[in-house]
C-alpha cells in the first residue's frame, strides 16, 4: 500500500473514525495489477477533514484531499435517494456503517475494501467475483441503472479493461436500460470510451457496445473498421468522423493533421 495513503487511513482512525480504501486500488490489487486509484470511504465528517488536511474541492459528499502531493478522493458513507436525469442523486443520508455504503455502489467488484493495515475487508463477496471474472449489480441491476445511465457503460468498461464478462441479470437489464445512455454528457460518454480505446481489448469493448445497442445511440460510426493497431487519435479520428464529441485544442489540432493525408 502507497505510505502516505497509509498515513491517511491512519490519522482518521487515530481520531476514532472508520476509514477504508474501497474500489478501483483494492480490487487491482487483490488482481496482482498496478493502480493509483486511490479512494477512501469514511465515517468522518467533512469539518473534520478539513481540519487535518488540505481539501481541494468537495462535490456531492466526496473531496480530493491533498497529502504529501498526493490527491486522493473520500468520500463519507452514505445513503442515496432520489436521483435526477438517471445521473445524480437528489438527496443524501449520511450513515455510520461500512455496508450501507457499499451497498448504493454499483458493482460487486468494485466494493472490496482495505484496511490501515492492508487486510480485505469484504463484505459482499467481491473476491468470489473477480475471481470468476464476473461483472454483477450490487442490487437490482433495473434499478441501479435507472439511477444513473452512466453505469451501463461502466459495466462495459469493466468487462473491456478487466477481459471481464457481464452476469446475465445485469446483461437483460442492460439491454432494457440501453436507451439511457443517450441521457448522458457527451464528456462522461467519452470519459468512458477513451478508456475502452486504449484498452488492448478495445475489439471486445467495440463488441460489447454493439451487442448492447449502444452504437447508434452513442452516436457512433464505422467500428467495424477499428483495429487494435490503430492509434488512440485514429480510433476517434474513425468513429466519430463528424466531430460530435469534446476535444481538447491539442487534440483537434491532431486530428485535423490526420485528415490532411
Amino acid at each position: 500500500m502507497n505510505p502516505i495513503v497509509k498515513e491517511v487511513l491512519k490519522k482518521i482512525e487515530y481520531y476514532g473514525y472508520k476509514a477504508y480504501l474501497v474500489g478501483g486500488y483494492p480490487r487491482d490489487y487483490y488482481m496482482g495489477k498496478e493502480s493509483t486509484d486511490f479512494d477512501i470511504c469514511t465515517s468522518a465528517p467533512l469539518e473534520k477533514l478539513k481540519e487535518w488536511f488540505v481539501v481541494e474541492k468537495t462535490n456531492y459528499a466526496s473531496s480530493i484531499i491533498i497529502q504529501e502531493g498526493l490527491k486522493l478522493e473520500i468520500t463519507q458513507f452514505r445513503k442515496e435517494f432520489d436521483y435526477m436525469n438517471h445521473r445524480f442523486p437528489g438527496r443524501i443520508e449520511f450513515v455510520p456503517d461500512l455496508i450501507t455504503d457499499l451497498l448504493r455502489r454499483d458493482f460487486i467488484i468494485n466494493t472490496l475494501c482495505m484496511n490501515k493495515e492492508g487486510d480485505y475487508i469484504d463484505l459482499l463477496n467481491a473476491r468470489k467475483d473477480i475471481d470468476s471474472k464476473i461483472i454483477r449489480s450490487v442490487g437490482d441491476p433495473l434499478i441501479k441503472l435507472e439511477e444513473d445511465a452512466l453505469r451501463i457503460l461502466r459495466a462495459i468498461r469493466f468487462a473491456t479493461v478487466l477481459n471481464f464478462t457481464i452476469e446475465e441479470e445485469l446483461s437483460a437489464a442492460m439491454k432494457k436500460k440501453a436507451h439511457l445512455v443517450s441521457n448522458l454528457s457527451y464528456y462522461r460518454k467519452r470519459q468512458e470510451l477513451n478508456r475502452i480505446i486504449l484498452s488492448e481489448n478495445r475489439l471486445y469493448g467495440f463488441q460489447l457496445l454493439k451487442d448492447y445497442g449502444l452504437i447508434e445511440l452513442l452516436e457512433l460510426e464505422q467500428i467495424e473498421k477499428v483495429t487494435n493497431d490503430m492509434s488512440f487519435l485514429e480510433v476517434w479520428n474513425m468513429i466519430d468522423p463528424n466531430r460530435k464529441y469534446e476535444y481538447t485544442k491539442e487534440e483537434k489540432r491532431k486530428l485535423k493533421e490526420l485528415n490532411s493525408f
